[in-house]
């Protein structure tokens, strides 16, 4: 009986967050999803060229700039010193040194970079008086539910 009671909580944690996220900014909302889709597709292209993944992203999100985009890839690879021999790289580069960290991670190292890395772009891409804790509030179930399936 306790599992169930443990399982029962977290379905009433994604119930209430699914209830919050419908009252969320438009604009927030497509910062987050846009932060971990970015970041999913970067993940799920490791092999593929940067030109090939930087055109998925854009046909996936064709109202994200390759402005905003090299602008936030940017903030997040300086945040956590991903690729510190390059100054101010383009978005291929920017793809390309994402793309080397990810393939040498694993498990749930490689679980928490993407999630801090969608959580950095979520706020690099939402508006200036977005909170930090709002956005990492809402990125699982983003991933989970709007990203993922």
């Amino acid at each position: 009986m306790a599992f169930f009671d443990f399982l029962h909580i977290f379905t009433d944690l994604f119930n209430s967050i699914e209830k919050a996220w419908n009252k969320l900014e438009p604009e927030v909302q497509s910062a987050l999803i846009k932060g971990s889709g970015v970041i999913s597709v970067i993940n799920q292209n490791l092999q593929s060229t940067p030109q090939e993944v930087f055109d998925l992203i854009e046909k996936k999100f064709p109202d994200l700039t390759k402005e905003k985009l090299t602008d936030g890839l940017a903030k997040v690879t300086a945040g956590l010193k991903v690729a510190q021999d390059t100054a101010n790289p383009d978005a291929l580069t920017t793809i390309q040194n994402l793309q080397t960290y990810f393939s040498g991670l694993q498990g749930k190292f490689w679980q928490g970079a993407s999630s801090t890395m969608s959580q950095i772009l979520a706020i690099a891409l939402s508006p200036d008086d977005t909170s930090f804790g709002k956005i990492a509030m809402f990125i699982e179930y983003v991933y989970r539910k709007k990203v993922k399936s």
